[in-house]
């Protein structure tokens, strides 16, 4: 049955906090947003949400939005290979995964439309549209991710602080790889012992290029004692910074790559 088939799916798409952040990030990042705000409610658990200055969904896109393999970026194949593809992403699985992980709602205004509050069910479909106020752009909000599946929801909680950790690191990654953008990752957490609002990361997006936002996220002395590195080989360049022999560090934490603008983990060996 199709409901089967879309839980079974749809399971092992989005598997962490990092990985939700990470699609909803980009499809900011494929709307043209300047200044992307990622809130973390009680580490992600209580509440995600990703607030963009974007283009916005249409009306017409509303229904669609969260279906599997839907997706505006593409149109045909040959796209793919096209010269002017610059998209982060083509499949159309993020949001279907994601309605299904907790319950989504996500709010959009595009230049030419009103506001609209969409509310979808685990399966993706548009339940209901109602009118809001808001500025151009896209908030997509999640809340009690992975709540509908038990074990994952456990281990998420367990290990929740180092999963907002490695969700921080993907967006300094963004954040370097993107200098245009503003970000910035606030946590909150309910009013009890220890509760308040804390901002992990906050840049100012006027980085004339990714040294200098490599030196405003990381700080100016992880740069220090660091050579340049431009090669051109085969139709391929590669620029970066790499650190002398008695100024590295013994962790791997800072070791940060990109293809195309985009964060990749390489395999470690």
């Amino acid at each position: 049955a199709k409901p089967v088939v879309h839980e079974i799916c749809t399971n092992q798409v989005v598997v962490t906090l990092q990985a939700c952040v990470k699609e909803l990030v980009e499809n900011s990042l494929d709307a043209k947003a300047t200044r992307i705000e990622v809130r973390l409610g009680d580490s992600g658990a209580e509440l995600l949400e990703v607030i963009d200055n974007g283009r916005g969904i249409s009306a017409e896109d509303f229904e669609k939005v969260a279906s599997r393999h839907a997706t505006s970026k593409i149109r045909q194949y040959t796209d793919l290979s096209s010269g002017e593809f610059s998209s982060f992403g083509f499949r159309g699985e993020a949001l279907s995964a994601i309605s299904a992980m907790g319950d989504m709602t996500i709010a959009t205004k595009t230049p030419e439309s009103a506001a609209s509050l969409l509310c979808y069910d685990r399966y993706g479909k548009l339940v209901s549209s109602s009118p809001i106020a808001r500025e151009v752009g896209t908030t997509v909000s999640v809340r009690e991710l992975f709540k509908r599946l038990p074990v994952r929801h456990k281990e998420f909680t367990k290990n929740a602080k180092s999963q907002v950790s490695a969700t921080l690191r993907l967006i300094q990654s963004y954040a370097i790889a993107q200098p245009q953008v503003r970000f910035s990752v606030v946590a909150e957490k309910r009013c009890s012992a220890g509760g308040g609002r804390a901002t992990l990361l906050c840049t100012s997006g006027t980085a004339t290029d990714w040294h200098q936002a490599a030196a405003a996220v990381l700080g100016d002395a992880a740069l220090t004692k660091t050579q340049k590195i431009c090669v051109n080989a085969g139709g391929w360049q590669v620029e970066g910074l790499i650190s002398s022999p008695m100024a590295g560090r013994r962790s791997r934490d800072a070791q940060l790559f990109f293809v195309n603008g985009r964060p990749i983990d390489p395999p470690k060996r």
